[in-house]
């Protein structure tokens, strides 16, 4: 289904109830999406037409057209609703409210879950932007993983330079950092040379956490997301590996499909 254009909609119910009982209010517009559901719900069964004898009948097909668009209008507004909720689950990351005071408002007891949430709202809002079902971007080619042994060296760098990186680590928790760090010692423990995709999707995730992350600390700091020449500079390439991931997503195609091997400086 293509776009809703709500004003369209509104304009639309106005002219089918200009006839109705005087003394009742006007619908609301276009800028009060549920005051103009709730309108139209309890409304609908209002609109008549006339028979060959020209007396007042129920209208269906009018009563049917306007139940189709209430129904529409409240898509409108759901995704009003998670775009409104994404934001805010932002935002508390940055305001550094704790996960608990995170989650509880949402149901979620854990880092994970909220992150879950984050990544589902961002999936449904991208789908609603394109026309299609959530499932439809599960039909897009899948990227292969972007040069295992690069990957590695960037994740392991962070790792390196992680007391001149602005990472959060004031919740009483670990932070995306520690689980970075976690995730690389799990490997070299099981002796894992050659990374699987698995493995990479898995580090690229946890980098794009983490630069989040030093990023939300700097916003709400004001301080620098790297302390030293050389934290910066890895800072910079694990930027560049985010960069290089998405697009190789939105594009849907492996980067070196060209040919030509990543490039990360």
């Amino acid at each position: 289904m293509g776009p809703i254009k709500a004003a369209d909609i509104a304009e639309r119910v106005a002219r089918r109830h200009r006839h109705d009982d005087a003394g009742l209010a006007d619908p609301p517009g276009a800028d009060d999406l549920l005051g103009l559901i709730r309108f139209m719900r309890d409304r609908h069964p209002r609109l008549t037409t006339l028979d060959s004898n020209g007396r007042p009948v129920p209208d269906i097909a009018g009563q049917h057209a306007e139940l189709d668009e209430a129904l529409m209008l409240t898509r409108l507004a759901e995704l009003e609703v998670k775009r409104l909720q994404l934001s805010l689950i932002k935002a508390a990351r940055r305001a550094h409210m704790t996960t608990k005071q995170r989650g509880r408002p949402l149901g979620l007891g854990s880092r994970q879950g909220i992150l879950d949430r984050e990544r589902a709202l961002e999936r449904e809002l991208d789908a609603a932007s394109k026309y299609v079902p959530v499932h439809a971007l599960d039909d897009q080619p899948v990227p292969v993983e972007l040069g295992p042994a690069a990957v590695r060296d960037i994740a392991e760098d962070l790792v390196a330079h992680w007391n001149e990186l602005l990472t959060d680590d004031g919740e009483g928790e670990d932070s995306w950092m520690a689980d970075l760090t976690l995730k690389l010692r799990d490997l070299k423990r099981l002796g894992v040379v050659d990374l699987t995709g698995t493995d990479v999707a898995a580090i690229v995730g946890l980098v794009r956490l983490v630069v989040e992350e030093i990023d939300d600390q700097s916003a709400a700091t004001g301080q620098p997301g790297a302390a030293t020449s050389g934290a910066q500079a890895v800072l910079e390439r694990a930027r560049c590996l985010n960069h290089q991931h998405a697009r190789s997503r939105r594009d849907g195609m492996h980067p070196e499909a060209s040919g030509q091997a990543p490039k990360i400086p």
